[in-house]
């Protein structure tokens, strides 16, 4: 016996009307009376409600309507498919929020390499409209998968030659898939034309260990 048939038994045995099982169950009579001929079904929900009101077990219920729990393995797969499209869509929307938020970057997970700095001698600093001598070239990679160096917003400390460089960073869980994760940076300084070449030093601002920074320098205008 399918479930509709069990259904109406358990409702003629406890000597149920239709209306009086619809009001038990907080449904309509006529979703009753669909139940009971098989042009609908309920779902596992109400399926557990209908066990309580009766006090049969939902194996008693289910078993030998095949069509019946294939329907509710169906509406179970649904919501599990919903659930996780939610999930998915809410990390998405997370990440796209956090991904315009730049952070200062850590020293200890990027990584500075290929720098050339190019200094103009010729240059005395009285310009205005421009506060440089030195342009400084590097190219700055993040050792964290999901981060990636903002190249515009390096910065240059000069502290009469000893150079610090800083930069922010930004987050997005698309960075895994960008295996370099390695971005050019170019910025300007002005270093005192008496401080020689030999005497400029670069390391990253706030690393501990204040490791040097190896660079090339040439010079123009001299």
């Amino acid at each position: 016996m399918n479930l509709s048939g069990k259904l109406k038994k358990l409702r003629v045995e406890n000597n149920l009307t239709q209306e009086q099982l619809a009001e038990k169950l907080q449904v309509s009579r006529s979703t009753i009376s669909s139940w009971e001929t098989g042009r609908s079904y309920p779902d596992l929900e109400m399926v557990i409600e209908i066990c309580d009101c009766f006090n049969v077990s939902l194996d008693f219920l289910l078993r030998e309507d095949e069509r019946m729990v294939q329907r509710l393995n169906f509406g179970v797969k649904q919501k599990r498919i919903l659930i996780g499209l939610v999930i998915i869509l809410a990390i998405l929307l997370f990440n796209s929020l956090v991904s315009t938020t730049s952070f200062q970057a850590n020293p200890k997970s990027l990584e500075i390499s290929n720098v050339n700095m190019i200094r103009d001698l010729s240059y005395n600093g009285e310009n205005p409209d421009r506060d440089w001598n030195t342009t400084i070239k590097l190219d700055m990679k993040s050792k964290n998968v999901f981060f990636k160096p903002i190249a515009d917003d390096l910065l240059v400390f000069n502290d009469n030659g000893n150079l610090t460089i800083q930069t922010n960073w930004s987050f997005s869980l698309f960075n895994i898939f960008d295996t370099r994760r390695t971005v050019q940076a170019n910025q300007s300084v002005l270093i005192n034309a008496n401080v020689t070449n030999e005497d400029i030093k670069l390391n990253l601002r706030g690393d501990k260990l204040n490791q040097l920074i190896p660079f090339h320098i040439s010079v123009i205008n001299n």
